[in-house]
């Protein structure tokens, strides 16, 4: 069987302690194995695991600066459709508010989830970009196929996990004209018009739909941030504090480290 690359981003919060320990302890409580780590980067091997109908893995993880904290660019390399899976496996055994959750639990909370859909929740995460904050979350079905959908700061998603399968399909907010909200015996519909092509997510329960669509006008209508607002919210002693805090870890070395702080002094 070929093997499949697949990227998983994660990052870190800032102050939840060292992220190659966090991790490795994290793969100590599965059956997974940490082969090599070093201040900057982390291999796990997943193995072989006939009664779990599970192919082995190696899982690469690259840390650097980030934002919120340090950022972790892993690599899935695998044959089978399990590698978002062995991501979840991991970060199930990281400390709780130790990950960016991407807003995922707010979004949540605001809809009623019953039994279907769960699977999909722990899968999302491993399918948002660095930084994609999501805003609301619904259940339907696309071409037959029953998912969640989610609304981020970015796309609209669509995610079905089930035995042997993982199909996301998803529609860049900037491609996406119009969205508009019908209801049917089913539950809600969503017609998204994208590209001079439409797509239709039914059965939506009550709400949902409409939590979706009326935030998506907020974000189509919202004035997109220019380069000086950008520049203006990063704040460079906070940076340089947490170059201090990578520094003092070993992830940074202190030509690095001094590097990267001259280049935000000069910002100030």
């Amino acid at each position: 069987m070929a093997t499949i690359l697949r990227s998983v981003h994660w990052t870190v919060l800032t102050g939840s302690g060292d992220p190659i320990a966090l991790v490795s302890d994290a793969v100590e409580k599965t059956d997974f194995r940490v082969v090599s780590s070093s201040p900057s980067s982390i291999v796990v091997e997943v193995p072989r695991a006939m009664l779990k109908n599970r192919w082995g893995a190696t899982i690469t993880g690259t840390l650097s600066l980030g934002a919120k904290g340090t950022d972790i660019e892993w690599v899935i390399d695998g044959p089978g459709s399990k590698h978002y899976e062995h991501m979840v496996t991991i970060g199930e055994h990281m400390p709780e508010g130790s990950l960016d959750n991407h807003g995922i639990p707010e979004a949540v909370a605001k809809i009623s989830l019953k039994m279907f859909g769960r699977e999909e929740i722990r899968h999302l995460s491993n399918v948002l970009d660095r930084g994609e904050f999501v805003y609301a979350i619904g259940i339907g079905s696309l071409s037959a196929k029953m998912g969640i959908v989610a609304l981020t700061d970015r796309r609209l998603i669509f995610l079905e996990k089930s035995i042997g399968s993982e199909d996301i399909v998803e529609f860049a907010l900037g491609s996406i004209g119009a969205m508009s909200l019908g209801k049917k015996m089913g539950g809600e519909t969503l017609t998204i018009s994208h590209s001079g092509t439409s797509a239709t997510i039914t059965t939506l329960q009550p709400g949902q739909g409409d939590l979706i669509a009326r935030k998506f006008r907020e974000l189509k209508n919202q004035p997109q941030p220019t380069a000086l607002n950008t520049t203006a919210s990063v704040d460079p002693i906070a940076q340089i504090e947490r170059l201090a805090e990578l520094r003092d870890k070993g992830i940074l070395s202190d030509e690095e480290f001094k590097s990267q702080k001259t280049q935000l002094l000069g910002n100030l």
